[in-house]
């Protein structure tokens, strides 16, 4: 899977698709399991997580933050910028 790493400063800029990227529901729960795992290392430890994403026009990207937290239906991450779960395609712990 190719994408290129953004800053989090840009992601208010960004469009995210209306439909999941994800298609079964196994790879939506593993989603789904990832992202609190994810959210209780970053807890923890302040380690970085990797989150890539899928843009609405189909590119996919890399954010990196060291302080994740589910809401919802949506991702929050460190500066408060938030990222649609429908929007994700791999957790990188």
């Amino acid at each position: 899977m190719n994408y290129r790493r953004i800053n989090l400063d840009i992601i208010p800029s960004l469009h995210f698709g209306k439909l999941d990227v994800l298609l079964s529901l196994e790879d939506k729960r593993e989603r789904q399991h990832q992202l609190i795992s994810a959210t209780a290392l970053t807890m923890l430890d302040h380690e970085e997580i990797g989150l890539v994403v899928k843009l609405d026009n189909g590119e996919n990207v890399e954010v990196v933050s060291d302080l994740i937290d589910l809401e919802g239906d949506y991702v929050e991450l460190k500066g408060g910028y938030t990222i649609p779960l429908r929007a994700i395609l791999k957790v990188a712990m």
